[in-house]
Formats: C-alpha cells, structure tokens, sequence
C-alpha cells in the first residue's frame, strides 16, 4: 500500500516545495494539497514542487463542478501536469466548502460528479472533446495539442454506495473520506462487484482513503491537534461514526455539534460540555493520534486498510508538517509497502 501525504491548505507554493521535496526524499507516492476557499489557487501554487521535483505526483482535492466547470478544470489540471511532466492527479467531489461560500445548494450529486469525470477523462486523455452533451454539463471544441504528456490521473471523492459504484465505473480511482476499516472493507467489496463493468479502456483502478494523522513526539500537542480538528472529520455525521459510537452517543454529538465547531474556529481544542469520554472515544475512532511510543500500534492500524484492500492511503498532517513527514517517511511507509 503506497502512503501519501495531504497538506493544510495554508502553506505557500515556497513551502509546499519544500515539505514536496521533503516526501520525495522519502518515496512518498504523492502530496495532495487541499482546495479550500481560504487557499491559495491550489493548481497554482502545485507548479513551484512540480518544477523541483522529479518523481513525486501532485495532487489537488476535492473539486466540486459547481465551483469550477469541467473544462476549466482539464485545463487547470493539463497545465500542472504539463509542469510536472506527467505527475499531476485531481479528486473531483459532490461537495467541499466551496459551495457554502457561494451559495450554491449541489443537486443531483452523482450525476454531477459522472458528467464532470467524463470530460476530465476525456479532454485530459484525448487532448481533445469535439462535443459532450450531458444532462448538467456541455463542452464543444475543447482542444489541448500542447498537452503531451502521460494523462493526469482523476479520482472520485466517494462515501456512499450510488458515487462509489460510479466511480469505479468511470474514474481512475476513489478517494474514500475518514473511513474506518471496516466501511473500508465494505466499500472494497461494492469495487469487486462493480469492477466487472468498468470499461476496459479505463486502466487501472486505484483505491485510496483520507485519514487523519496526529502522531508526534509530544503526546500532549498531538491531542490538542486531534481535538481542535474533530468536526472536519467527515462532519462527525453518524454514517461515518455509529460502527464505534453509540446510537446515544451520536445522537448526543449531532445535538452539539457547535461545542466542536468552535473547538476548530477558535484554534483551542476546547469542546466545552461534551464529555471526555466521547471526545476520546472519537479521537480513538477516525484519527491516528498519540505519540511515538505508540508509533508499532498506529502502523498495525493501517495496515487495516491495507488487508481491506485499498492501494493507497492518504494521511492528512496538520501543524510541523515537516515533522509528521519525517515520522511516516521513515517509519510508516516503509512498513506498509
């Protein structure tokens, strides 16, 4: 299983060179930076690592197509892999914070997300898309003959079965989002069952999952970081907790959602009235946070995905990412390949 690394959406291009160059050094597969509004253009400040580097991919997540047309995306994403010299990689998604920002309320999600891979797949693989009819979405005389190397890679934001089926139909692999293992295993096997009928054209399929790393040297530090970034873990929505929480528990949780909004907003870490208990018990549930006493214990918790069958995992890092870096460049990576 190869391991990937996924960045703030804070850092500079200066510092995603050097934290890019830093995973290199290591085999890291890929670093993923994430496209939020409060970013710089992700796409954008890929280019100083892609122009650095030599074997790493580059990756942005998630897209929505409500926030940027397809086409605008193939070119966005032909232009990094242009710099990268065929090393580029995007995760369209049905949602992202994007929306929010804008006002705009997503409709017909999976369709939306179907639409959008085919003229990714399409432009970025041709070069070309003479004329794309969709339901939601239409292209004409798209042409890219500057772009010349190996395609880009196109990945589905996938949590639910209908996006998970289509994907496995249409992109060139899934990006689960803070699955556990054992929802990792289930979505392995709607990929099994659905694999028969993916075009063989397509090529290789990849499977991946973004989960939450808080692993430092300062155990203390690490929980503080887990606490403060509960909420994103998927929303805390009960779909992605109730395998390890209580159905009193993630009723509890839903009704204080804001206790955890404003642990993340405030930058505290504070989750005032819920008890510790449940706080642990999360942290414990979709994150690797502890310290590198407990390093053998959080790699033998990955390699359960590994034995779910994914191919790829993708760990998000949060404060000194230089530091998480080197933790899993040197000891997780290599323990899971």
């Amino acid at each position: 299983m190869d391991i990937d690394i996924i960045l703030e959406p804070d850092v500079s291009p200066d510092q995603i060179k050097e934290l890019g160059l830093l995973a290199e050094s290591y085999d890291i597969r890929c670093l993923w930076i994430q496209n939020y509004a409060s970013g710089r253009d992700a796409f954008m400040s890929m280019v100083p690592l892609a122009m650095a580097s030599r074997n790493i991919q580059l990756g942005v997540m998630v897209v929505s197509p409500w926030e940027m047309h397809p086409l605008k995306m193939a070119n966005s994403l032909l232009t990094l892999n242009e710099y990268s010299g065929g090393r580029a990689c995007m995760t369209v998604g049905g949602g992202g914070e994007w929306c929010g920002i804008m006002g705009v309320e997503p409709a017909r999600r999976v369709r939306a997300v179907r639409e959008t891979i085919e003229i990714l797949k399409a432009a970025c693989g041709n070069r070309k898309l003479p004329d794309y009819q969709g339901e939601m979405y239409k292209a004409r005389g798209f042409k890219a003959p500057w772009a010349t190397d190996k395609p880009p890679l196109v990945y589905s934001g996938a949590g639910k079965e209908q996006m998970i089926r289509m994907s496995t139909r249409k992109a060139d692999g899934i990006v689960l989002s803070d699955a556990v293992p054992s929802f990792a295993a289930t979505a392995m096997e709607m990929v099994r069952e659905t694999l028969p009928s993916r075009d063989t054209s397509a090529g290789e399929f990849r499977t991946s999952n973004f989960w939450a790393w808080h692993v430092k040297a300062g155990r203390d530090a690490a929980f503080r970081e887990a606490r403060r970034e509960l909420i994103i873990r998927s929303w805390l929505e009960t779909a992605h907790i109730s395998s390890f929480m209580s159905e009193e528990d993630c009723k509890f949780i839903e009704a204080n959602k804001w206790a955890f909004i404003n642990a993340y907003r405030d930058r505290s870490g504070d989750i005032k009235d819920v008890p510790e208990r449940i706080v642990n018990e999360l942290i414990e549930g979709i994150t690797s946070t502890g310290d590198l006493t407990e390093l053998d214990q959080h790699i033998e918790r990955l390699r359960a995905f590994k034995e779910a069958g994914l191919d790829e995992l993708a760990l998000r890092v949060h404060d000194d990412p230089a530091e998480a870096i080197h933790i899993i460049g040197k000891e997780v990576a290599p323990a899971l390949r």
